[in-house]
């Protein structure tokens, strides 16, 4: 019998990381974007609601990108800023991540892990619009939930 390797991603098993990425661009292909508020998301997403419920101690209301270049996000823990929230922090968060995840800056770091997104920007080198540090356990529960949840 062949045992074929596990692979770490920036400290993550691959299949942990590929499976959390495709359930959050499926979501997105769902076009929960067009939400403004999540109380309209939740509305007609109700099975998002133990995410929101996960997430809410974690989100810190949006701050400015020049205050994200100074956050020591290794010294933080369960929390993440962001500086576009338009009006849905959940909706925020779970683009933000997504995009973490893409860019290759979601990493396991001592049991947690450390997310950063961020819009390249023409005559700066980076213009950060989320960076947090959210417990291991809490992404595993974001996974397994996206995992019962048909779209």
């Amino acid at each position: 019998m062949r045992i074929m390797k596990q692979y770490k991603i920036n400290g993550f098993n691959e299949k942990q990381i590929f499976q959390l990425y495709a359930y959050l661009v499926a979501y997105e292909e769902a076009g929960i974007e067009k939400y403004k508020s999540t109380k309209a998301m939740l509305e007609e997403h109700p099975e998002l609601s133990k995410i929101d419920k996960i997430v809410k101690p974690v989100i810190r209301h949006h701050v400015k990108s020049e205050e994200l270049t100074n956050i020591n996000f290794k010294e933080l823990h369960n929390e993440v800023y962001q500086t576009n929230n338009k009006g849905n922090l959940l909706l925020s968060f779970l683009a933000h991540l997504r995009n973490s995840i893409a860019h290759g800056d979601a990493v396991e770091y001592q049991e947690n892990v450390l997310i950063t997104d961020f819009e390249p920007l023409k005559y700066h080198p980076i213009n950060f619009t989320a960076r947090g540090c959210i417990e291991f356990d809490i992404i595993t529960k974001i996974t397994e939930i996206l995992k019962k949840i048909n779209l």
